[in-house]
C-alpha cells in the first residue's frame, strides 16, 4: 500500500492486534491479493538508517510468511521504539503472533 487514503481508512479499522514491539491492523480489501504497509515513524528512531532497517526486516518477514497469510486483506504494521533493538527472530515471532491473533493465517 502506498496511498495515504488507504492508510487512513485502514487506521480506522477495528480489527487489530498488538505485541510488545509492534501492532497490526487488518481490513478486507475485496482484491485477489493482500496488501501490506509498514509504518515506522520518527518516534521509533530519529535516524533514517535505523527506521529503514526495521522496515526492511518487517517486509522480509512478511514476504517469508506470505504463503501462510490469507488473501484479500490490507495489513498495516505499526512499530514502536523497542523494535529497533529487537533481534530478527524475536521480531519474526511478534509478527507471526499478531497475524495469528488477527486470524490472518491459513
Amino acid at each position: 500500500m502506498k496511498k495515504e487514503r488507504d492508510f487512513s481508512v485502514l487506521s480506522r479499522s477495528k480489527k487489530s492486534a498488538f505485541s510488545k514491539v509492534l501492532g497490526m491492523k487488518m481490513r478486507e480489501n475485496h482484491l485477489p491479493h493482500s496488501r501490506f504497509g509498514v509504518v515506522v515513524g520518527l518516534k521509533v528512531h530519529k535516524k533514517a538508517v535505523k527506521r529503514n532497517l526495521v522496515k526492511r526486516r518487517i517486509t522480509e518477514i512478511l514476504r517469508h510468511h506470505l504463503a501462510e497469510i490469507r488473501v484479500g486483506y490490507d495489513f498495516m504494521v505499526l512499530t514502536q521504539p523497542k523494535s529497533v533493538q529487537t533481534e530478527y527472530a524475536d521480531l519474526e515471532a511478534q509478527v507471526v503472533s499478531c497475524l495469528k491473533k488477527l486470524g490472518a493465517t491459513v
